[in-house]
């Protein structure tokens, strides 16, 4: 499991590299829920993940719901095309917020 960290007040970045599947997703939405309470932003970068199962398009629902009860905001950048199109398939383009 490759995740990197940043955390700058209220901001958090957070790169994950690799491929988010059934073998790694509980650990990175646990690490996910696990940033400090003060984080109301949070930027995932995946610039280097090249595939995501429907384990990890649950792993980042549960964020986003969680982000969504604490009033913050929870976005995703350096979408790669392959899995850009895996969210336009399963509709997820249409409530996560995605900056290429």
């Amino acid at each position: 499991m490759e995740l990197k960290k940043t955390i700058n007040g209220n901001k958090a970045t957070v790169e994950i590299e690799g491929r988010i599947d059934a073998s790694n997703a509980p650990e990175y939405e646990k690490a996910l829920l696990a940033l400090p309470a003060e984080v109301k932003a949070l930027d995932i970068d995946l610039s280097d993940v090249e595939y995501i199962s429907s384990a990890g398009l649950r792993m980042l629902l549960v964020i986003q719901k969680a982000y969504d009860k604490i009033d913050g905001s929870l976005r995703l950048t350096g979408v790669a095309d392959e899995v850009l199109e895996i969210f336009e398939v399963t509709g997820f383009n249409e409530f996560l917020t995605i900056k290429q």
